[in-house]
């Protein structure tokens, strides 16, 4: 079992950053990171199935750059990741669903896809994977929400007993 999970407002807050991700302006973004905070509970959940093995992918849109930085800033342990130019399709297209997969050598039942919008939610169907809708930190949330995700998860506390549920069994 796996888990594909986006970034930006998913795992941490960049709204501050919003407006220069928006136009492009990296690096303006990248002096950011340390005002990009991880959501209440996202670094000891990520620590936490790291510790009970589970595999784990960051899908975004984001380039791979800012990814990396992200992660290494708060020092997470993340097996791969699936970035914009990592592939020709993006969300809501099941492309970075299906590579985040094939970076981690399982099949679609064996994932788990955590995301924030209608559009990660929309990837995950169509890639065949079981998706969870994160309302913490979604800007919008009544498409989240429309768009069906299997299971919804207001909190991390939340997403966390989903996760240590499925993968402590």
């Amino acid at each position: 079992m796996g888990i594909l999970i986006d970034l930006d407002q998913t795992l941490i807050n960049s709204q501050v950053a919003e407006r220069f991700r928006r136009n492009r302006q990296w690096s303006n973004v990248y002096e950011m990171i340390p005002q990009l905070y991880p959501y209440p509970d996202i670094s000891e959940l990520l620590q936490e199935l790291k510790e009970i093995s589970v595999p784990i992918c960051i899908v975004t849109s984001s380039p791979k750059s800012y990814c990396e930085k992200v992660i290494k800033y708060w020092d997470w342990k993340i097996d791969t990741t699936v970035c914009y130019h990592d592939t020709t399709k993006h969300k809501p297209h099941p492309e970075p669903i299906q590579k985040g997969l094939f970076s981690l050598g399982l099949e679609p039942n064996n994932v788990i896809a955590i995301g924030d919008t209608a559009k990660d939610t929309q990837a995950a169907r169509a890639a065949g994977v079981l998706s969870i809708g994160a309302l913490w930190g979604s800007l919008e949330k009544d498409l989240l929400k429309a768009s069906k995700p299997d299971i919804i998860c207001a909190t991390v506390k939340d997403l966390r007993e989903v996760l240590l549920m499925k993968y402590s069994s």
